[in-house]
């Protein structure tokens, strides 16, 4: 690829037109070398961190948990934000470990990605976390999480049938198969 063709465009303008509990939105102004100018809205999230916490058996903790965008229950892999009060993405993620699976646990990173770069500014960790002592935190007021123990290969399964159709699971399942060998 030439210059030209990996250019990045010049930030004009940013301007933040929603900032909720979650997340936020902002509209960019962008311009590039030759003039031309557009608009870009980003959904602004920061780091989250994404858990493949593996329990002493080898079966994952998963969490099935309603998310109101899909009018669905969806089978997942623990995950949350990287909040203020954490010191690092692993704080995050023994913290997001404590509430959704249990305590203790070895944490290793094992890759990262960006959930939608299209649209969002995301970026998640994803760490392997094994040695865990299974005993979750009562869900907060505007959650319900059902937490479930499943084999890898069921895991799979899940993904080629359906039932695992969340992108950051099936992302960080490719990340851990490769992680151990299988991929």
């Amino acid at each position: 690829m030439t210059e030209r063709e990996m250019e990045i465009p010049d930030v004009v303008s940013s301007k933040q037109v929603f900032s909720g509990r979650m997340i936020g939105l902002r509209v960019d102004a962008l311009r590039t070398s030759n003039g031309t100018t557009f608009n870009r809205e980003v959904v602004e999230y920061g780091v989250a961190v994404v858990l493949v916490p593996v329990d002493a058996g080898g079966r994952l903790l998963m969490v099935r948990q309603y998310r109101h965008p899909t009018g669905r229950w969806l089978l997942e892999l623990p995950a949350g934000g990287v909040d203020a009060s954490d010191a690092s993405s692993e704080a995050a993620a023994l913290r997001e470990l404590r509430e959704e699976t249990g305590r203790g646990g070895t944490l290793r990173r094992i890759g990262g990605m960006f959930l939608a770069p299209g649209y969002s500014e995301e970026y998640q960790e994803v760490f392997e976390a094994t040695d865990l002592i299974e005993d979750a935190l009562e869900a907060d007021e505007d959650e319900d999480l059902r937490l479930e123990h499943v084999h890898l290969d069921t895991a799979l399964r899940f993904i080629d049938n359906g039932t695992i159709c969340d992108a950051k699971t099936i992302a960080a399942l490719l990340m851990y198969l490769r992680h151990i060998g299988r991929a």
